[in-house]
């Protein structure tokens, strides 16, 4: 076997060259890198879009939206008003229309009438009872009706407590029906049991009507 030659090959390395190789290639590497930030952040900075913060407009904006929030409010309320008095209203006309188809289809006397449920009410600390009725016609016609109305507090032995006076007399005269009202004061040793209204006619007959309104039923407790 034929003997081969084997060679050694040394390389010098100039390791003081290299190492600044190196650095510098670092620091280029570094200020590119500096250089592409910069320019990134200034295109970043010219796009960008203003914050101005204009107070005086502010204020000014809320100032109109709480006028207009109060304007609302208002008006909302007003609406409510209104509308409680327009259902106030129908009540009213669906009781008369409710009194007249009565009359239209009643087949009473030319002389008869009624009173409609009074509303009554006690004020337990000045002692006196306010009340508010309708006397009414209940036969269809022309006729005038002309009397006198007469209000009693009447005790459990149906007697009459407070006398009759000008302040619990009314003079009636209606063609189809009419209001009264007034209050009655009584002492404090009284002790109502029910409230009775006479009524006399002169026109267009002469009748005599009563009807009574027990007190624990028909009284209403005010302190008003």
């Amino acid at each position: 076997m034929a003997s081969e030659d084997f060679k050694t090959v040394v390389t010098r390395v100039n390791v003081v060259r290299q190492r600044r190789l190196r650095v510098g290639l670092a620091v280029l590497l570094a200020m590119l890198g500096v250089g592409i930030y910069a320019l990134g952040y200034q295109q970043g900075f010219d796009d960008r879009v203003p914050l101005v913060l204009d107070e005086a407009g502010l204020k000014d904006t809320i100032s109109k939206l709480e006028t207009r929030l109060a304007v609302d409010s208002e008006t909302l309320n007003r609406f409510r008003t209104e509308l409680a008095d327009s259902e106030k209203q129908v009540d009213e006309l669906e009781k008369e229309l409710v009194f007249y188809r009565d009359i239209m289809s009643s087949s009473e006397d030319v002389s008869a009438v009624k009173l409609r449920p009074p509303d009554l009410s006690w004020d337990p600390e000045k002692r006196s009872l306010e009340y508010r009725g309708v006397v009414q016609r209940l036969a269809p016609g022309t006729q005038f009706y002309r009397g006198r109305l007469t209000v009693q507090i009447v005790d459990s032995e149906g007697e009459a407590i407070a006398a009759a006076s000008s302040e619990n007399s009314h003079d009636l005269s209606f063609k189809y029906f009419q209001r009264i009202s007034g209050t009655i004061e009584l002492a404090e040793t009284v002790i109502p049991a029910s409230v009775r209204f006479d009524i006399e006619l002169s026109a267009p007959r002469k009748r005599t009507y009563e009807q009574t309104f027990d007190w624990s039923n028909s009284i209403v407790y005010s302190t008003q």
